[in-house]
């Protein structure tokens, strides 16, 4: 039999998570009522790209595998959770999940989300908080990333070896 939890369990679930870890515990227990459970098995697909979204994900159990075609973008462990926020219910995704592991997860609509935020702002200032923070990260692992390739570059001229032209996944390249 597939477990299910409570909601004061689903509550501790959700304060143990980064994105939710300052929300006031009462409030907590309302966005639990609001959750649903799925389970998975090892290797069955959670959504593919181009599926219908139906909003955010946390893992309670499991792996997941996040990806955009074959490249692994990353992995979800317990108390992680997975989402596009960007997309409207029912748009299509842009990546896919698959559990890898047998998984249990809590799913929240992107509507019952936002009218979380709506009726506690403190869920919203706290989803703020923790998204400004991966932005700085991701900002910052591209200045390195910058920084890297501007020595290897260096390194190659000093070595009389001229770079090869660069050309994004997304741009064709440049004409010679």
């Amino acid at each position: 039999m597939e477990q299910m939890l409570s909601t004061l369990e689903k509550t501790a679930l959700l304060k143990t998570t980064k994105l939710f870890a300052s929300i006031p515990t009462d409030v907590l227990t309302q966005l639990a009522d609001r959750v649903r459970e799925l389970h998975f098995e090892a290797g069955q697909v959670i959504f593919s790209e181009g599926e219908a979204n139906h909003g955010a994900y946390i893992v309670v159990e499991g792996l997941i595998e996040i990806r955009k075609g074959r490249a692994l973008e990353g992995v979800r462990g317990p108390g992680v959770g997975f989402s596009e926020l960007s997309l409207g219910e029912g748009e299509p995704h842009i990546f896919s999940a698959i559990a890898t592991q047998p998984s249990h997860l809590l799913n929240l609509s992107n509507e019952s989300l936002f009218d979380t935020m709506l009726d506690f702002p403190e869920v919203g200032v706290g989803m703020v908080r923790v998204l400004s923070q991966r932005v700085s990260e991701q900002a910052q692992l591209i200045n390195d990333l910058e920084g890297q390739v501007a020595q290897l570059a260096t390194a190659l001229r000093a070595s009389g070896v001229e770079s090869p032209p660069y050309a994004s996944g997304g741009n064709p390249p440049p004409e010679s």
